[in-house]
């Protein structure tokens, strides 16, 4: 009897942790690094520590990347730090990191960070959402904030930023806004860096000013701070409409505790989980088998010819969309990954955020 009882338990355990009516396809939780994307540039004024936050889209032949440059320079006044959106174009991924690199804060005029670019047919223009300081370099308060431009291919036709305007009243943490759009609605999804997205939504055709009379609404909270190694959704939230499956992919970006810093997150130490939905305001669900489990993280990441790498972490990420559109449609489960990371091994607990060397990189999870 005792060995029956122990036969059923295991099978219930297995089936409870791989099997699922609506759980995807997932080919692999392993990474093949394919390609260098993006490095920092020691001697440029404009992102001479760190590359990071990418947003990619493929378009007329070209790849068109913008991301958060990081520099710093000395001054009267001491070290100065800047933190903005540049842009660079190619025909493959691996010229992007030799071609000419753009300021857009210097054509927009204010600093566009976290940048997500898709253009929107109904507009026919295309859009970057990011956010912007609401005081300069001041980053615990951060405003929304979209520009358009009809050509990508003129990076000089950017238009004035103009902040989105939502209901939100409270006066709580928000950062990292991303777009996504369905048939009827346009939604717009942030983190809050305590372990919750939050989503507002508004007709196809009152975006992007619709959000207006829109209140956020809370989508998902993933915080397991309780467990031997504490760890919380951060931030970066990123959805995706996957074709094959119809459904929607999130990949968020879940961070441990830091060793020494109560109640702050490690940025030596992140990365990546994955939720799916049915519909853009339905309920979201892990998709992995176990909750310390994870899509992608440095652990798990490998060389072509399988030697382990020194990155120690997989943060904010882009995937290689199969189109361009408001949409951010993705074939399938078979994900090309861009995200930002470097090697956090000799990185005291000190750490001055302004001064991590991330580096942009693709990854496969295609078996």
């Amino acid at each position: 009897m005792d060995l029956i009882k122990y036969t059923r338990a295991a099978i219930l355990i297995f089936i409870s942790l791989s099997c699922s009516d609506n759980q995807p396809s997932i080919p692999s939780l392993q990474w093949t690094i394919t390609g260098t994307i993006l490095l920092p540039r020691p001697a440029s004024p404009l992102d001479n520590i760190a590359v990071k936050d990418p947003s990619i889209v493929y378009f007329n032949g070209q790849y068109h990347l913008f991301y958060t440059a990081k520099s710093k320079k000395v001054t009267e006044g001491g070290l100065e730090y800047h933190t903005g959106c540049a842009y660079v174009h190619a025909p493959t991924l691996e010229t992007l990191n030799d071609a000419d690199r753009i300021s857009i804060d210097s054509i927009t005029g204010i600093a566009m960070i976290a940048p997500q670019v898709f253009y929107f047919k109904p507009g026919k223009c295309w859009y970057l959402i990011a956010h912007t300081p609401v005081l300069k370099d001041e980053l615990a308060r951060l405003t929304p904030v979209f520009t358009r431009n009809p050509d990508i291919e003129n990076p000089a036709g950017w238009s004035e930023p103009e902040e989105i305007m939502t209901c939100k009243i409270d006066q709580g943490f928000w950062i990292d806004f991303w777009v996504i759009c369905d048939n009827e609605q346009a939604w717009i999804f942030y983190a809050d860096q305590k372990g919750s997205v939050f989503r507002l939504g508004c007709r196809l055709e009152e975006f992007p000013q619709g959000f207006s009379r829109s209140s956020p609404e809370c989508a998902l909270h993933v915080d397991h701070m309780d467990e031997p190694e504490p760890w919380r959704m951060f931030e970066a939230v990123h959805v995706y409409y996957v074709e094959k499956e119809d459904d929607y992919l999130a990949i968020l970006e879940g961070a441990y505790a830091h060793p020494s810093l109560e109640g702050q997150v490690d940025s030596r130490n992140r990365f990546i989980f994955g939720m799916r939905a049915d519909s853009l305001n339905g309920t979201w669900e892990r998709i992995e088998p176990g909750q310390n489990q994870f899509l992608a993280e440095a652990k798990n990441i490998r060389s072509p010819k399988g030697s382990r790498l020194p990155y120690t972490q997989v943060s904010h990420p882009e995937l290689i969309r199969a189109g361009y559109d408001q949409e951010l449609v993705i074939a399938d489960y078979n994900l090309s990954m861009i995200f930002q990371t470097f090697d956090g091994s000799a990185v005291p607990d000190s750490y001055n955020y302004n001064d991590l060397p991330w580096e942009l990189i693709l990854m496969k999870n295609q078996r």
